[in-house]
């Protein structure tokens, strides 16, 4: 027996010394393979940047665990290994398809910059500085291209292939790229991703030249998303034949616009109305912030947009900040839109729309802050307008925005004609606040015009809007100042539906709409139930304001007065798009970016930015992820409904952050900045995170490979002592065995 127990002993101790040494020995094995092959150049590959851009004493630790290229390929007792066979045998699997590009291996991924086709379907991680490289063209499809702590003066990209996904890039750019159509960022291909890039381009004088274009005019592209980027844009192109826009897209469909800071300088230019530029229609206005032509099914959504003035014409100067052509069937939803010209002087006209639209149908402009503000206008002459719809414009859609805007001559703050054809829009639970100088010097007096709304349109609904309209000008009882307005004639019939709205001005009337003038027609229109005070209104509160409206023969026109309203507008008045936007968002998934952290984190299965695998949430929600492909007729609109409450006349809100509006009571959750009886959300939405700031961590692929060095230390430390405590056991099992067969 006590021979058995010794054999069993001595055996026991001998397999965990076997299988300490094995594990060992593999591994050190392992690591001398590969060791040897750097020693003796067999894996070029490695200077090629397939392991690092390079690899030196202190990095060589963490390139051994990177599982770049397998065993057996070092192993083979090659003599050497090209880059085309490392791919080949490995299947161009390289950290899962991960390559380092600096400028010491450059030409062994890039042929006359133009990225090699072997990479398709491979992430690009650029390390270094690199400038003046001129065009780097992206081919491949699905191809990932980001950097690490690298900046491109000069260095421009042209993506012209399906899937491509350009992330954490920094540009900075003062020269003209013609051979990238003028573009920091050329796209011409279906569902390309820029995100997370900073642009920052400072234009040469009087040449064409873009942050990011997208050029579907012959193609129409799909699934564009631009999303969390910084652009900083300098235009100087004062020539009539220069062309100027941070972002400009023509025909680029179901396309994401989300996030995004823009900061531009732009001058101000002479307009040719009839003329088509080189870059669509809606390249008549030469420059602007952010340009789309034709792009159907667009969503533009938490961009923060800024344009200001640097110099320009004196010849009806005009700047647009976003101008939208044929956009049908879009989204505009929860940006800021600022503009402003401290460069033209009182007494000089200028010409300034934040938001302008062309030609479109069922469009949705919803929870907005759009605001204007100039010095220049004089008599007659200048606009500053933070909404201007053109028709033919169909079910055209504007909702809980704020909207401010100053200047010195004629403004109003929602303008819309249809000149060019029928335009029907429904106007609701928007705060507007307007300050225009109405004075005449002998012009026509409706170009003195300062209104809160003027609608020379088809048909519209007007509900439920809180107006404020300050001229800065003498008073004179037929002064053209309004809360709502049709007073410059435009030719066709028009209805109006102008209810619950809640105006005041210190003019004579709250509203006034034109009857039957050349070959204009106002007809069944309505103006009831508004909360109207004028420079005329009683003193007595809840006194009517009828004699405060002025309509054609036939309109309806009651129950207006100076507070108390007589009727307040119910739930069951809002129209239907509105209420199921309320509810339900638009369907588009503003807020769902699952998809985004897929690319860029492939092993996750995250629901939004995330750094880590796992599953990751976007900390502002999620959509409802359906949609509608463009030429199809969406009827709905986006997001959560929410807008700021604003009670001050010069605009400012007291925001606070409202919760659950999509989910919760519709009663509560109406924004009614008129005279619903319901209160308004506060708005609190913003960018997922600081636009241009890294969501994903430029550095991970360092932390995985001391993680996995760590891994397998810890390993190495629990096998040891494992066989520490078994040999423990053994030996104090023996030793019991032989004191119990020694007292026997």
């Amino acid at each position: 027996m006590q021979k058995i127990n010794k054999f069993t002993l001595l055996f026991s101790i001998g397999l965990i010394i076997l299988l300490s040494l094995s594990s060992v020995s593999a591994e050190d094995d392992s690591n001398a393979c590969l060791l040897d092959n750097l020693d003796d150049g067999s894996v070029s590959g490695l200077s090629d940047g397939i392991v690092s851009s390079s690899v030196d004493a202190e990095g060589l630790d963490s390139s051994l665990d990177g599982d770049l290229i397998e065993d057996e390929a070092l192993c083979s007792g090659s003599s050497s290994l090209s880059l085309d066979n490392v791919l080949k045998d490995s299947g161009t699997e390289s950290l899962n398809n991960t390559y380092y590009v600096d400028n010491g291996n450059f030409n062994d991924f890039f042929a006359d910059n133009v990225l090699r086709s072997e990479f398709v379907n491979s992430t690009i991680v650029f390390n270094g500085s690199f400038d003046n490289y001129g065009v780097l063209g992206f081919y491949s499809n699905d191809t990932v291209i980001s950097s690490i702590d690298s900046s491109f003066y000069n260095t421009v990209f042209d993506l012209g292939a399906s899937g491509i996904t350009l992330y954490n890039i920094d540009l900075v750019l003062d020269g003209e790229f013609e051979d990238n159509e003028y573009a920091g960022i050329f796209i011409h291909a279906d569902n390309v991703t820029v995100y997370n890039c900073t642009i920052n381009y400072t234009c040469p004088e009087n040449v064409t030249a873009f942050g990011i274009y997208s050029n579907g005019h012959h193609n129409d592209y799909v699934g564009l998303n631009i999303v969390n980027n910084t652009i900083n844009f300098i235009g100087h192109a004062f020539d009539a034949n220069a062309y100027n826009y941070p972002i400009l897209l023509r025909n680029t469909h179901d396309s994401l616009v989300y996030g995004n800071a823009i900061d531009c300088e732009l001058p101000v230019k002479y307009i040719v109305w009839s003329f088509s530029g080189a870059y669509g229609s809606v390249s008549m206005d030469t420059v602007a912030a952010f340009a789309a032509d034709y792009c159907e099914n667009l969503t533009l959504s938490n961009n923060h947009i800024h344009s200001s003035v640097n110099g320009g014409d004196n010849f009806y100067p005009t700047l647009d900040t976003v101008i939208l052509y044929g956009c049908s069937y879009s989204l505009i939803e929860n940006n800021t839109i600022i503009s402003e010209d401290f460069f033209t002087p009182p007494g000089q006209d200028n010409y300034l729309q934040a938001l302008d639209l062309y030609r479109l149908n069922d469009v949705t402009v919803i929870g907005n802050n759009i605001s204007v503000f100039t010095n220049g206008g004089k008599a007659g002459m200048g606009t500053a307008y933070p909404i201007q719809i053109n028709g033919p414009a169909y079910n055209v859609k504007v909702a809980f925005n704020n909207l401010t805007t100053f200047n010195n001559g004629p403004n109003c703050g929602i303008y819309s004609q249809n000149f060019y054809g029928d335009t029907f829009i429904d106007i609701i639970s928007n705060f507007i606040n307007v300050t225009g100088n109405a004075s005449n010097d002998g012009t026509n007096p409706s170009w003195c015009l300062v209104s809160g709304i003027e609608v020379q349109d088809t048909g519209d609904n007007i509900l439920n809007n809180t107006i404020i309209v300050n001229n800065l000008g003498d008073y004179k009882s037929n002064a053209y100042v309004y809360g709502i307005s049709y007073v410059q004639n435009t030719g066709g019939g028009h209805t109006y539906n102008i209810q619950y709205n809640n105006i005041t001005t210190n003019g004579n009337y709250g509203v006034k709409i034109l009857g039957n003038v050349k070959n204009s027609t106002t007809y069944n229109s309505t103006i009831s139930n508004n909360v109207i005070n004028t420079q005329t209104t009683s003193s007595v509160v809840g006194a009517s304001t009828n004699r405060q409206v002025e309509g054609p023969t036939g309109t309806t026109i009651k129950n207006n007065t100076n507070g108390n309203p007589r009727n307040v507008m119910s739930d069951d008045y809002y129209p239907d798009w509105l209420k199921d936007y309320v509810r339900n968002g638009s369907g588009r998934g503003t807020g769902d970016f699952a998809w985004l952290n897929r690319i860029l984190n492939p092993s996750s299965n995250g629901t939004g930015f995330s750094d880590s695998v796992g599953n990751g949430t976007a900390p502002w929600g999620s959509g409802n992820a359906s949609g509608s492909g463009h030429g199809n007729n969406d009827g709905d609109v986006s997001g959560r409904g929410n807008n700021s409450e604003s009670s001050s006349v010069n605009g400012n809100r007291d925001s606070n952050a409202s919760s659950g509006v999509l989910n919760g009571d519709l009663n509560s959750t109406l924004s009614a900045p008129g005279i619903s009886g319901f209160s308004l959300p506060s708005s609190s939405i913003s960018s997922p995170s600081d636009s241009g700031s890294s969501a994903a961590n430029p550095n991970a692929y360092e932390i995985d490979e001391h993680d996995n060095v760590a891994s397998k230390s810890s390993d190495y430390l629990q096998l040891g002592l494992i066989c520490m405590v078994a040999l423990m056991l053994l030996i104090i099992g023996y030793k019991r065995q032989k004191d119990k067969e020694e007292e026997e």
